[in-house]
């Protein structure tokens, strides 16, 4: 084999590899996976997110409970915590953007009742620290 045929087998293989199989699933993958917001710190490694439709919302005085049915079914009691108030909305973010007064709207149908099939990701911190990103998108096929 010449110089020019080695560099053209190699080439084609390098195409290959790119395109194979399963690279495509790999970027997909990669894609879809969720950073946390920006202002949320933690070490990656300290760092949990459960992502899907919230089952459970309870909102009292100190505290708000959500209970969540993972796009990876599984079940996750989340609480955040918020010192003399019943608004976490400090804790909040609405499609990876700061909370507002009119995101309440499109959480609950009434104070403390949240609309049905309200999806959330819920950033919890090994430290106890927790952010909530409200109205994410599923997982792809779900």
């Amino acid at each position: 084999m010449n110089a020019e045929s080695a560099v053209n087998v190699a080439a084609i293989l390098l195409v290959l590899s790119v395109t194979a199989p399963g690279r495509e699933a790999s970027l997909a993958h990669s894609q879809t996976r969720q950073r946390p917001p920006e202002e949320f710190a933690c070490p990656r490694n300290d760092l949990t997110v459960y992502t899907g439709v919230v089952t459970r919302y309870e909102r009292r005085l100190g505290r708000t409970t959500l209970r969540i049915s993972t796009d990876w079914d599984t079940t996750e009691d989340v609480t955040l915590t918020h010192a003399g108030t019943d608004d976490a909305s400090a804790l909040y973010r609405y499609m990876g953007k700061p909370f507002t007064a009119s995101d309440w709207a499109r959480i609950e149908q009434s104070k403390g009742v949240l609309r049905t099939g309200t999806r959330a990701a819920a950033w919890v911190c090994a430290d106890g620290k927790v952010m909530v990103d409200w109205g994410v998108p599923g997982r792809v096929g779900n």
